[in-house]
């Protein structure tokens, strides 16, 4: 039987928006400290979006989709993860498994309710806490570095006291833009670096 390759780039579609900033810094950290090439739609311009996004799903071995947040206070729901997750499974379907597709949620059972046609993927339930993300990460991407969920949190609180001046820096309070995304994931790296040094 032949081994799966070793993961190396993950499409990440998770919501952009002030609520989730926790979740979002979790993702890089974690998805940075398994050693995973993170792709994002962050610094896609909106022309041609869709097709920038279907080229970022066609690079990564695998896409994680975040369906916690498809809700919105303004009653209209959110479509981007959705349609994104459906993207994403028709990637899977004609390289015929080869790009694998993993989602996450808040509350367990409710993808089987809101998402029904994805009732063969078990999500990973995260319980709105960063520790909840990383166990996932954890769960689904055992590198051969064996990267703990513990390791990953003491970078998340690393990079988590860096947030005020990588804010400064982009000059932005969002964490949700291109130059603040690229600050965090060099600062996750840094922390991985320093976490494989003191093993």
């Amino acid at each position: 039987m032949a081994r799966r390759k070793r993961v190396q780039s993950v499409f990440l579609n998770i919501p952009y928006d002030a609520q989730f900033e926790e979740l979002h810094l979790a993702y890089i950290v974690g998805l940075t400290q398994l050693g995973l090439k993170i792709n994002a739609t962050l610094a896609l311009p909106n022309q041609d979006r869709l097709k920038r996004i279907v080229g970022l799903i066609e690079k990564s071995d695998v896409s994680i989709h975040d369906l916690s947040r498809i809700e919105s206070p303004s009653g209209v729901p959110r479509f981007n993860m959705p349609l994104e997750l459906g993207l994403a499974l028709f990637r899977s379907h004609i390289t015929r498994g080869r790009h694998r597709v993993f989602v996450f949620e808040k509350k367990a059972y409710r993808v089987q309710r809101s998402t029904s046609d994805v009732n063969g993927i078990d999500p990973q339930i995260h319980k709105g806490r960063p520790k909840g993300v990383m166990a996932g990460l954890r769960n689904i991407f055992y590198q051969s570095d064996g990267t703990t969920v513990p390791e990953m949190l003491s970078s998340y609180r690393a990079v988590r006291r860096k947030l005020p001046e990588l804010r400064r820096n982009a000059g932005s309070r969002s964490l949700f833009e291109a130059a603040v995304f690229k600050e965090l994931t060099v600062a996750a790296l840094v922390e991985r670096e320093r976490i494989l040094k003191q093993r």
